[in-house]
């Protein structure tokens, strides 16, 4: 039997970790969960993630203000709400690949 510990790709791609990240992102329309994947992967720059979307900054501090009441979830300032969206939009990504 192997005891070494899942790795965390592993960990996410079980069922109850697809359940909960569909559960965390359900709130959120389409437009809002693809800026907050771009503003992520532009490390939160809101002008950079505003030039790879190809929309304004200001859209896309709007649609993270909507995605944070949506969610119930402060994303604008360090904490583990970002964390939250980050590890549910890729666990839900893994499960359309």
């Amino acid at each position: 039997m192997d005891d070494r510990p899942q790795a965390l790709d592993e960990l996410m791609r079980v069922e109850a970790a697809f359940a909960w990240a569909e559960s965390l992102l359900r709130p959120l329309q389409a437009r809002h969960r693809r800026t907050l994947q771009g503003w992520i992967d532009a490390n939160a720059d809101a002008q950079q993630a505003a030039r790879r979307l190809n929309i304004s900054r200001n859209t896309v501090r709007a649609h993270l203000l909507a995605a944070e009441t949506a969610l119930g979830l402060d994303l604008l300032t360090i904490g583990t709400g970002i964390h939250d969206v980050a590890h549910a939009l890729d666990i839900t990504a893994a499960r359309a690949r």
